[in-house]
């Protein structure tokens, strides 16, 4: 059995056809659904303070990686520096992204002898599904994970039924820079290729493991580099998302029920994408349901099993990972990926269960095609909609609609239209900030201050960059829209170091912590520690490592008490019951504040100190 692979004949005339027919179609999708989250503006703050000399970070004053996609930041960089637009940037990166998996999808399946009507369905279905269009832009890193997604599970099926136990050296080194790849793009994209790449590896014969891990492992070469270079210079492997989303206060039970909201809800808006996984989910058991019937001829081949099976295996670890960590807060955005390996391994089914009887189940395809079609062009949940329909913003449970929030002021159509990201209203508050009182110093003559004047070691940056400090939730447009010169401090620890470390409670994605007494002072530099001394150690050793001079002998001690010996942990590092004093205002100022509105101040610091600490009293 041989599964399609990107293969490249001489006529393929009618590759291009398909290819240049569907090419019109997403382009107008792309323009009607393109939009950019709050959450994009973070990397893009990155990619602007890289470029204008600050390096790769967030708060010119500390070194903390606070993107989860390092491949996406730096494809975005170049084009960035040669757009200078960062809109317009991060619209053509993704739309280019898009072409690619549309061509690789085409290409790869569309061969002599294919199912007339498959690929048509096929993409019309994902063209369906709003989880595909809406998070192909987004200017998060979906677009990538993609098309990258889909060159490794069609690599992995063309050598999964080829080798018949033998790979070759450069299968093993596609693989690893594949996995590398999407690696780099996002971590926990690793639950896809768990079961693909265990299966693949005890299935060829014993005496080649040896021979696939070594180009395996030099594929994955630049994760590991980058591994390595996060670590010097950020400290630690893991982005500080990482941080801030698993020091969280939330029982087992508690994340599973918000994890299956957010699996439900996602879903239930988006139907088509649960149609695909239930119909997968069906395929797999039809066996047993049609079995029962004597005149039905229903037996799968042990190949065809394995398909089927090896992608339900793909993505079931990503289900339980959304359920064990309570899901997100952006509807659909991680089953794109899922959504794509699940219907690449249907047809992967299809051509070996039908590939030789088209006949008869060519008109089941066109038929298929139609129903799809009607779907897409009359059901309400349908992309389609976007062209003439505006969407009406949902939230349930935390989870959000996120490219209806953002479709007035962040998106192409905007865009085009004279309507510009920083008109949003947490765009506007910054650029307010940013100018008001006579603030209004110039990226270029920061720079030139950053740079000429000699300092010894990173923290004497401080007084030189930051003018003011600013306390928010949503760091994103704000972020990018205040400049260099104002340092923020997001209560929801995304980006930053010491908060993320700290307990949080809240909504899916969103946990907020309470901001210790003294922190903004201290980094306004009007107070010499916090006000809790263990919690000052505590800030002091997350300080060398986001702004000590990278080859102190200190700061690599902290760095492996923290890696090796749990030290950065804050459940680990402090007893239980431990707590500290904290700023009640800033809280109560936030949208988690809103249910204590008319609340006692008494009565509030009791009531938050019981759910952050589990204590009943205030801290002395």
């Amino acid at each position: 059995m041989i599964f399609p692979g990107v293969a490249f004949e001489k006529r393929i005339s009618g590759r291009y056809f398909l290819f240049f027919l569907f090419l019109p179609l997403y382009t107008i999708l792309f323009y009607e659904s393109a939009w950019l989250s709050d959450d994009s503006f973070i990397t893009f703050r990155v990619v602007d303070n890289f470029l204008n000399g600050f390096g790769l970070r967030w708060n010119p004053l500390e070194r903390v990686q606070v993107y989860t996609h390092p491949l996406w930041l730096f494809l975005l960089v170049p084009i960035q520096a040669l757009v200078g637009e960062i809109s317009i940037s991060a619209y053509l990166l993704s739309y280019v992204c898009g072409i690619l998996f549309l061509f690789t999808f085409v290409f790869s399946f569309y061969r002599n002898g294919v199912i007339p009507g498959m690929i048509p369905a096929s993409l019309l279905l994902l063209f369906c599904s709003r989880i595909f269009v809406d998070y192909n832009t987004s200017g998060l890193e979906n677009p990538l994970s993609f098309l990258l997604v889909l060159l490794f599970f069609d690599r992995f099926y063309s050598v999964y039924s080829v080798t018949e136990g033998r790979i070759s050296k450069g299968e093993g080194l596609w693989l690893g820079l594949l996995t590398a790849s999407l690696l780099l793009t996002r971590l926990d994209l690793v639950l896809l290729l768990i079961a693909p790449l265990s299966i693949l590896f005890f299935r060829m014969e014993r005496t080649m493991r040896m021979e696939f891990s070594f180009y395996f492992v030099l594929g994955l070469l630049p994760w590991i580099g980058f591994l390595f270079f996060s670590l010097i210079y950020y400290g630690s492997i893991f982005p500080n998302t990482f941080y801030a989303k698993t020091n969280v206060i939330s029982p087992l039970l508690e994340r599973i029920n918000a994890g299956w909201n957010y699996i439900r809800i996602s879903l239930q808006w988006d139907p088509i994408a649960c149609f695909v996984f239930l119909f997968h989910f069906f395929l797999i058991i039809s066996e047993r349901i049609f079995g029962k019937f004597k005149k039905v001829e229903w037996v799968f081949s042990k190949e065809e099993k394995a398909i089927l099976w090896l992608g339900m295996g793909a993505i079931v670890p990503v289900f339980l990972y959304l359920l064990l960590i309570g899901g997100d807060f952006m509807s659909g955005r991680f089953f794109g990926t899922c959504l794509i390996v699940s219907i690449y391994s249907q047809m992967i089914f299809l051509l070996k269960r039908f590939g030789n009887d088209s006949k008869r189940i060519r008109k089941g395809f066109y038929s298929c095609f139609v129903l799809v079609a009607c779907y897409f062009l009359a059901h309400p949940a349908s992309p389609f909609r976007y062209i003439f329909q505006r969407q009406e913003v949902r939230v349930e449970k935390g989870v959000v609609d996120e490219r209806a929030s953002y479709q007035d002021n962040v998106s192409l159509k905007s865009w085009l239209k004279g309507v510009f990201p920083e008109s949003h209203p947490w765009a506007m508050y910054a650029i307010k900030l940013r100018f008001e009182q006579s603030r209004n110093e110039t990226k270029q003559s920061l720079k030139e201050r950053f740079e000429n004047i000699q300092i010894e070691n990173e923290s004497d940056k401080r007084s030189f960059v930051a003018h003011d400090v600013e306390i928010t939730t949503n760091v994103g447009l704000a972020g990018y829209y205040g400049g260099p010169e104002i340092h923020w401090i997001d209560l929801l620890g995304i980006t930053d170091p010491f908060l993320a470390r700290l307990p949080g409670r809240g909504f899916p994605g969103h946990y907020i912590r309470l901001l210790p007494e003294g922190y903004k002072e201290y980094i306004q530099e009007t107070v010499s520690a916090l006000g809790s001394p263990e919690l000052d150690r505590f800030y002091y050793e997350i300080r060398m490592l986001s702004e000590e001079e990278i080859w102190t002998k200190e700061r690599w001690k902290i760095i492996f008490d923290f890696s090796l010996f749990g030290r950065g942990n804050f459940k680990k590092r402090f007893p239980e019951g431990f707590r500290y004093p904290f700023v009640l205002e800033a809280y109560r100022r936030t949208l988690y504040g809103i249910p204590f509105a008319n609340w006692k101040v008494e009565d509030m610091e009791v009531e938050l100190n019981r759910k952050y600490f589990g204590g009943k009293n205030s801290p002395p």
